[in-house]
């Protein structure tokens, strides 16, 4: 039995095969998934990297601030001391054996920190902390004291009611990247979308098409097509990104969190990202011109950087509103479920709302779209565009 391919998804498969032969659309691609691994490779080097240091000291009394710093120092630092004479030390400067040398002088009031061209900040930071608690002390003995009895440097523990740091830096870094993800993906998808139909109209193409196929086929297609490789590209960044962020050596806290938020994420962006595939359509169907389009699509824009400005900075009541609001939903309810303190039932009923305010939107699209499509005579208005006949 012959078996006939719907229109839609020759239409889908065409734009599918269209962007996929578009070298810009390739080489950003790949650019992006190399900036996403290299980032997380850069991050696990640094991150488990250990400072090493070796400080000779050319006195008793410089000694013993290294051993001060020895005992606090901190625990991801290696740090070698030696005694040397003050000649031995600067040739073992010039020979690159040693990082710094260190000794005193005015009665072992004031000492002198030296590099061969010069010193590590972490390392001065930690020598000038050993000496202001060696003279302390020396200080303190003399007017018969223990400074063992003085109040410690981290006597004042920092905290915070809710959550904690770790955590919050998580969720803004994701909030970023979700953010911008959803940001670009809806420029880079969504306004081809809208310039397909200008050409269309420009070209007479349309009326070709229209002949063949019905008009809602054609721009269902236009649509699941440009879903089908935003969602690719997405599934390709996030997938990339956490495969390397598993494979780091360096151990990346809540990561199994930020797994289980990503699966959301895709869920409210393919609904967020279908509004506004819906709204580009009906964008390019009202103009005739790649200009007219420059003009119109200012709200879209506007809405899109409302999105990435909730992402990067909402907060709170303004935060847990938006994660109710179409399309901001999309960013904002993945940012609350990182900080894990939302219910189940909350995104359930914000995916609900976006799905349904997709529906009615698409809807409007399409009824604007067939009867805007095959007009040519100068952009419309919406006000314009329902009163023209199908």
């Amino acid at each position: 039995m012959k078996t006939t391919t719907p229109a839609w998804l020759i239409v889908a498969l065409r734009e599918v095969e269209t962007k996929l032969r578009d070298k810009a659309f390739i080489i950003s691609t790949i650019g992006t998934l190399l900036v996403i691994i290299g980032s997380i490779v850069v991050s696990s080097i640094l991150g488990s990297r250990t400072a090493e240091f070796s400080v000779a000291a050319t006195d008793e009394s410089s000694y013993e601030v290294l051993d001060q710093v020895q005992k606090d120092k901190p625990g991801d630092m290696r740090l070698s001391i030696a005694k040397a004479t003050e000649p031995e030390a600067r040739q073992q400067l010039a020979d690159g054996e040693l990082d710094a040398m260190l000794s005193s002088s005015n009665g072992s009031q004031e000492y002198s920190l030296t590099g061969y061209d010069g010193v590590d900040e972490q390392l001065s930071q930690l020598v000038a902390d050993g000496v202001d608690t060696v003279l302390t002390d020396r200080v303190l003995s003399s007017a018969g004291l223990d400074a063992t009895s003085l109040p410690a440097a981290d006597a004042l523990a920092v905290s915070q009611l809710q959550g904690d740091a770790d955590r919050n830096s998580m969720v803004k870094a994701m909030g970023f990247l979700f953010s911008f993800l959803f940001y670009m993906a809806a420029l880079l998808f969504g306004m081809p979308i809208a310039n397909s139909v200008i050409e269309e109209k420009q070209n007479r193409v349309v009326e070709i098409l229209a002949s063949t196929i019905r008009l809602r086929q054609l721009l269902t297609g236009k649509i699941i097509g440009n879903v089908i490789l935003a969602m690719i590209q997405l599934l390709v960044f996030l997938g990339v990104g956490l495969l390397a962020a598993y494979l780091s050596p360096l151990e990346i806290p809540f990561l199994g969190v930020v797994s289980q938020v990503a699966g959301w994420f895709v869920v409210f962006f393919f609904g967020g990202f279908l509004v506004l595939a819906g709204a580009w359509a009906a964008l390019g169907s009202l103009a005739t011109r790649t200009e007219d389009l420059q003009q119109s699509s200012g709200p879209v824009v506007t809405v899109l950087i409302a999105v990435l400005f909730i992402g990067l900075y909402a907060k709170d009541g303004f935060l847990v509103a938006a994660s109710y609001v179409p399309i901001a939903s999309s960013v904002a309810m993945p940012i609350r479920l990182l900080s894990g303190e939302v219910a189940l039932w909350e995104p359930i009923l914000s995916l609900a709302v976006l799905l349904a305010t997709c529906w009615i939107v698409l809807l409007f699209a399409e009824k604007i779209y067939r009867r805007a499509v095959m007009h040519t005579g100068g952009s419309l208005t919406l006000r314009k565009a329902l009163k023209l006949e199908v």
